[in-house]
């Protein structure tokens, strides 16, 4: 699931010309894998994550760690 957010991160970041630690870095990233949260709240939970990159990224990687969580 790690590897998986890491690509989803960096198409990101690669769409908006930004480093990809900008969009969440790796600790943000291990934290959401270990945790697979699955609602807003949830994901808000996660330490690095507040309500703008919620706006920003939630629903994107909130569908990767849906999709995931089914592999």
């Amino acid at each position: 699931m790690f590897a998986r957010l890491k690509v989803l991160r960096k198409r990101l970041a690669d769409e908006k010309g930004l480093p990809a630690y900008i969009v969440f870095s790796d600790a943000v990233l291990l934290e959401m894998a270990a945790l697979r949260p699955s609602t807003e709240d949830e994901f808000l939970q996660i330490s690095g994550v507040g309500p703008k990159k919620l706006a920003r990224y939630g629903a994107i990687f909130l569908a990767e760690l849906r999709q995931g969580a089914g592999a």
